[in-house]
């Protein structure tokens, strides 16, 4: 009904419950959006195209809603009864998405699949498949839910006085559910019950409105046909107010500009996992939420309205860019919130400071449009059908042509003041449209543009620099060797002296090595294709999941004769290309490397009749949405369906991502799949590789194979021996089984590894108890495979593994002589030199026992004497030279160190001495005193020590670097002496101290200044 001008409103009594409603709606359609846009990705994977065009069937379908209830809704009787069907109808379709899903796989498996090779990312045929699907799938339920809004506004508007607050509520009540329904889903349903769980919630939830709106509809009553007035006092003459629906687009297009632009930019802070998203999402729509709830208040008649509209398109202009030109403040300001133990509440502050300003005024446009549009009361529900219908068919651009053309091409600053200037063109048209006209209010938005145009924003250095995982207070350092805004990722590479830094969207993904001494360092990202060549020796193919830096395929053995690997972004092919001549080795330059850019899962989805015989995956972060669904059950099966019939997988992770609970997990995921299944954790430690077959391993055995006839490619991944490859060996088949018996699957439906790896606590982290976990059933401990060194093996195990694998030795010679190892590397050499007097005098030539007894007798008066005497022999030349450098160290003899050069030179790598000789000849280099010689030492450190180092050799490196004038790898080297002590029980109190001193010595300024800053807060210095 439309009351008098003078008249009071009759109140509405059931305008409270209906609001509830509302919100519950609004709960719901976010779940929903949440869910299906990760169930589409099972299906078309997750390149930027797939997850484009879904979103655009999404928001499409939402706008054919809008359009038809704009024709409907006057006529509708029981608009509240009607509304209450459409959440009926809602949840049914709901239920109804995973068949369609299911037959889109099907048939997109038929038109595009059965290939032999790995397919490319899709073109116009593929974009057009994925939004027909898309589109057919989600136009049931999307129209539906687009249709609510214009039906509510029919009921809820019955006086011209309250058209525009009533809409506005109604608005802003909704946008508060999808604030809820946001928050709801990532933090507690899809970590708690999965993906289709949470839809199921949803459909319930829906149900429920259903049920409330059916029992509102039987006290409201039907209402009269709308009768539309020929004229209300609008602003315009009568039919001319459409010119608002033409800006409502553009704002949608600009709005949607910006959110994909922030979610990309504050990524690089808070990270892009579930949780973050949601926290981002939040801010944006709690933005609308208010805006909305504050225009409704405002929007007394059209021409109040129409001014509001126009200023709300210069409030995000403004509100944007100086968010914008605030954002690069923030990383210091999360990092000293990280410190102070509130890394949530910094990346919720984060969120707020740069998407919440904005979001009030693009909140308000809505009820501006509406109030401007309709013509009287009985013209709300039409009114708001089709101003939603046109600002949704501009957000669908406005997203879809920020994340393919605008970004990409402008990169963000660019963008943020194309955007504002956009927005203050619409305004100015919303102005000159208004009436009365304001010359002058139009003359300063005008003077604005141009200003804008001519002094654009500059790039946030700093964000783009920042890391998530480390609470936005860690930097790449360095100059920039390449920076480029891919279409689903933000590429940045570094130039750190030593190497290039190589970062997505903020997170490390690889280093990539320059020439040098240090170009095998790091050799774990090697193993990942050392290990199933170690498996299968006679294996001539091998895909890699995750180009990163490269690393993986620098040193493959010529064995191998085809090598591909899929890159979901396209930059970072291109920063490969970049470094290309200043790196170490360039893997692309290899004939027998073929990149494939597409999402791994769809490529491999689709080359049906593709064998090989080794697939290796390293997505980095498994809660990054290009990467999570590469950790499930489903993709184990997909890649065992493209395995060769004794076919290898192997599957990377790091320890920091995961607790016992979802290392169980994962265990028990691939276990299900594959037949067999063991766990190594390569040098330096940090992260492990599942190794999984349906054909069994024997490493030992295979090992010696593959190193025998490529020792040299081996060698670069410091792997000289068969014992170097069981020192990393962490859990056989029987163990990987009884270590997952009983835990869940890592599922599609219910991805625990996406939903917490990237909240857990440093402390529930595995990095530092992945020993104490796997160390009951380690292999090791339970019989040495037949012709293994034992106690060369022993020398290269850590103290509380050697003592363990030491007391299941059948042997009790081998058994004391391991505990004394054992002892030896924890430091205790008066312990060990007492075990090992006997066994020296049982078998005085065993050259490992002999060494023991050096190393544990080294600081006695006479350590060569004393063998003699135990062993009443002579020593050998590698002893003798040993010992003669031991002594000319303790009596502080430089020149005498020096001269014993050559002798220690000449002591074999696979001596048991080797790293004894090799430390010697750096500390005489060290005793030097000039640069030179102290690059000599850290050549030396890298070249001898650096396959799998100890804390002490690490200082040492760092000492001889900051000595030999390269403070930043001196620094760097530090960096990982301190995640080696993260794995290593006890406090280490004498090697922080000493690296802090180190630290401190160095000369810095600039950049290095703040390098070495933040390396003396990880010291805790």
């Amino acid at each position: 009904m439309t009351g008098s001008a003078e008249g009071a409103i009759p109140r509405d009594r059931s305008l409270p419950l209906l609001l509830a409603c509302f919100f519950l709606s609004g709960a719901a359609a976010l779940v929903y959006e949440t869910a299906w846009t990760r169930e589409f990705a099972f299906v078309f994977g997750t390149s930027e195209l797939a997850v484009a065009t879904v979103l655009a069937a999404y928001m499409a379908g939402l706008a054919c809603g809008a359009a038809a209830a704009a024709r409907i809704a006057p006529r509708v009787a029981r608009p509240v009864l009607a509304y209450g069907l459409l959440e009926l109808g809602i949840a049914l379709a709901a239920l109804a998405v995973p068949l369609g899903l299911g037959a889109a796989r099907a048939l997109y498996f038929a038109t595009f699949g059965g290939g032999d090779a790995l397919p490319d990312a899709g073109g116009l045929a593929t974009a057009l498949f994925y939004l027909a699907c898309s589109f057919a799938i989600l136009l049931p339920p999307t129209a539906m839910m687009g249709a609510t809004l214009p039906l509510l506004a029919r009921h809820a508007v019955r006086d011209d006085r309250q058209l525009g607050a009533r809409v506005g509520l109604l608005y802003a009540t909704n946008t508060a559910g999808a604030i809820a329904g946001t928050l709801a889903t990532g933090f507690w349903l899809l970590p708690a019950i999965g993906l289709r769980a949470t839809a199921l919630a949803a459909a319930g939830v829906n149900a429920l409105v259903f049920g409330a709106a059916a029992r509102l509809a039987r006290a409201a009553g039907a209402q009269p046909p709308a009768a539309l007035p020929a004229d209300s006092g609008a602003p315009c003459a009568p039919g001319r107010t459409d010119w608002i629906l033409p800006l409502a687009l553009a704002s949608g297009f600009v709005s949607f500009t910006y959110e994909v632009l922030w979610v990309r930019l504050l990524s690089h802070l808070v990270g892009s996992g579930v949780a973050a998203f949601a926290t981002m999402l939040a801010s944006f729509l709690a933005g609308i939420a208010l805006g909305s709830a504050a225009a409704a208040r405002i929007a007394a008649s059209p021409a109040r309205a129409a001014r509001g509209f126009a200023l709300a398109q210069i409030g995000i202009a403004a509100l944007s860019l100086l968010a914008f030109a605030a954002v690069d403040h923030l990383p210091a300001l999360l990092g000293a919130l990280a410190q102070q133990g509130f890394p949530r509440f910094a990346g919720a502050l984060a969120c707020m400071a740069t998407l919440f300003p904005a979001a009030l005024c693009i909140g308000a446009t809505f009820p501006f449009a509406v109030r401007v549009l309709a013509r009287g009361a009985s013209d709300a529900g039409p009114a708001s059908a089709r101003v939603y219908a046109w600002n949704t068919i501009g957000s669908v651009a406005g997203a879809i042509a920020a994340g393919f053309f605008v970004v990409p091409a402008l990169g963000f600053a660019h963008t943020v003041g194309a955007a504002a200037a956009a927005n203050v063109l619409v305004g100015g048209a919303a102005a000159l449209r208004s009436r009365p006209r304001h010359p002058a209010r139009l003359a300063l938005a005008t003077a604005f543009a141009a200003a804008l145009a001519a002094a654009l924003p500059t790039v946030p250095w700093r964000v783009l620099r920042s890391a998530p995982s480390e609470g936005g207070g860690s930097e790449a350092w360095g100059e920039v060797a390449f920076f480029a805004v891919g279409r689903s990722a933000t590429v940045l590479a570094t130039d750190q002296h030593y190497a290039f830094a190589l970062r997505s969207n903020g997170l490390p993904e690889a280093g990539i090595t320059r020439p040098g001494p240090w170009r095998n360092r790091n050799p774990l990202t090697r193993w990942l294709t050392a290990l199933p060549v170690l498996a299968r020796p006679e294996l001539r193919s091998l895909l890699l999941i995750g180009l990163g830096g490269g690393t993986a395929i620098e040193v493959v053995p010529p064995s191998v004769e085809r090598i591909d690997a899929i890159e979901l972004e396209p930059e970072v092919l291109a920063a490969n290309r970049r470094v290309a001549r200043e790196r170490w080795r360039d893997p692309l330059a290899d004939p027998r490397v073929h990149v494939h850019l597409n999402d791994a899962r769809n490529a491999l989805l689709l080359a049906r009749r593709a064998r090989f015989d080794a697939i290796v995956s390293q997505p980095s972060h498994p809660w990054a949405g290009g990467a999570a669904h590469l950790y499930t059950r489903e993709f184990f099966d997909l890649v065992k369906s493209r395995l060769a019939a004794d076919g290898v997988f192997v599957q990377w992770i790091g320890l920091p991502f995961v607790d016992e609970a979802l290392f169980r997990s994962l265990l028990a995921t691939l276990s299900a799949t594959f037949a067999h299944v063991e766990v190594y954790a390569p040098p330096p430690g940090g992260s492990v590789l599942f190794l999984a077959s349906d054909a069994p391993f024997d490493l030992a055995a295979s090992a010696a194979r593959a190193l025998a006839a490529d020792p040299d490619d081996f060698a670069l991944v410091g792997i000289h021996r068969v014992e170097d490859v069981l020192a990393s060996w962490l859990l056989d088949e029987p163990g990987a089984r009884a270590l997952a018996e009983g835990t869940p699957q890592n599922r599609d439906a219910h991805n625990r590894l996406q939903s917490r790896s990237d909240r857990l606590d440093a402390r529930d982290a595995l990095s530092a108890r992945a020993d104490a976990l796997c160390g009951p059933l380690d292999p090791l401990a339970r019989a040495l495979p037949a012709g293994v060194d034992a106690l060369a093996l022993l020398r290269r195990l850590a103290p509380p593994r050697a003592a363990r694998v030491a007391a299941s030795l059948p042997d009790a010679l081998e058994r004391e002589v391991g505990f004394a190892l054992a002892d030896l590397a924890a430091g205790a050499r008066p312990a060990a030199a007492g075990r090992l007097r006997a066994a020296l005098a049982a078998q005085p030539q065993n050259l490992e026992i002999r060494a023991a007894w050096l190393r544990a007798s080294q600081h006695g008066s006479a350590p060569g004497a004393a063998l003699v005497s135990a062993a009443a022999m002579p020593l050998r030349d590698a002893e003798r030279a040993v010992v003669a450098g031991w002594a000319a160290r303790e009596q502080d003899g430089a020149g005498a160190q020096r001269g014993l050069d050559d002798a220690l030179a000449a002591v074999p790598r696979g001596d048991p001495l080797h790293g004894e000789a090799v430390r010697l000849r750096i500390d005489a280099r060290l005793r030097d005193g000039n640069p030179e010689a102290a690059r000599e030492a850290a050549e030396l450190s890298e070249a001898q020590l650096g396959e799998r180092p100890t804390s002490r050799d690490l200082l040492v490196r760092a000492e001889a670097y900051a000595a030999a004038g390269a403070p930043e790898v001196a620094l760097e080297t530090i960096s990982l002496l301190v995640n080696q002590l993260g794995q290593e029980p006890g406090t280490h109190a004498d090697l922080v101290r000493r690296a802090g001193e180190i630290a401190l010595a160095m000369p810095a300024s600039g950049e290095l200044q703040r390098i070495r800053a933040d390396t003396l807060r990880r010291l805790g210095l």
